[in-house]
């Protein structure tokens, strides 16, 4: 465990039984923020975001790489949406984080967020997804779709990626979970949807419509279209971003 006195910073591995989890943890008061990373990222992706943040917030913010990426190790045995979340729960419980929740999730981190806040019921206060896999998107049918662009290419991506490689082979189960998790998810949100999402042609206007979707019909979810920006809006407009986390972490 590395710790600075002036930045109060934690970088750790946490060991949850069979594989250790890297965490980077910046301290500080009130409700934590955890963050989840999309497909292919570790917890890095969000470092540009957490000065800011901390500095106007002063709150923790956890960040933290899923098996198989970054830092982390991985339980090849017995990986899935499910198996990820309760490790996650084990290293939180480890790190003395037990009480409440705010969740920051992006794109396929979105399904992870959701999962984690239906077994973590009343512990999430609040969140905001960003781009976000949605269930009205991601139908069953369309996940073995996603799954069959990889198919080919399999060993390749196990090679290169083991944390990829397991993201592919389970695919379709962790969007099932996602979907069911999404049924009783009742925490407030915002949900920013890119204009530029990461598909082409008819999907890319069925992933804002069904984004938008996502977010209608509940009095506590909120809808932004991040103009001109891609899939990674917190790269493209930074300043939306961290300016809706900050007003959606204070109501």
């Amino acid at each position: 465990m590395f710790i600075t006195a002036r930045s109060q910073n934690i970088d750790t591995l946490v060991d949850v039984g069979k594989y250790k989890l890297h965490f980077n943890v910046l301290q500080g008061k009130g409700v934590p923020i955890l963050f989840e990373a999309g497909a292919g990222n570790d917890g890095s992706v969000w470092d540009k975001l957490l000065k800011p943040l901390h500095d106007s917030l002063g709150t923790t913010l956890i960040t933290y790489d899923r098996q198989g990426f970054g830092k982390s190790e991985i339980d090849t045995a017995d990986i899935n949406i499910i198996t990820e979340i309760k490790g996650l729960e084990i290293a939180l419980r480890k790190l003395g984080f037990v009480d409440k929740y705010f969740l920051v999730a992006h794109s396929l981190g979105g399904n992870y967020a959701m999962t984690f806040s239906y077994r973590n019921s009343g512990k999430v206060v609040g969140g905001v997804f960003i781009d976000i896999v949605s269930p009205c998107f991601m139908t069953k049918d369309k996940a073995l779709e996603v799954k069959r662009i990889f198919h080919d290419s399999l060993e390749v991506i196990k090679k290169e990626s083991l944390g990829f490689y397991y993201i592919v082979k389970n695919y379709e189960y962790t969007s099932n979970v996602m979907r069911e998790a999404a049924l009783s998810l009742k925490i407030p949100l915002t949900i920013i949807c890119a204009d530029k999402p990461p598909f082409q042609g008819a999907d890319s206007l069925r992933w804002k419509q069904c984004m938008k979707i996502f977010a209608t019909g509940f009095n506590n979810r909120k809808y932004l279209l991040a103009k001109n920006s891609g899939h990674y809006i917190f790269y493209d407009n930074p300043k939306l971003v961290i300016d809706e986390i900050i007003k959606r972490y204070n109501e």
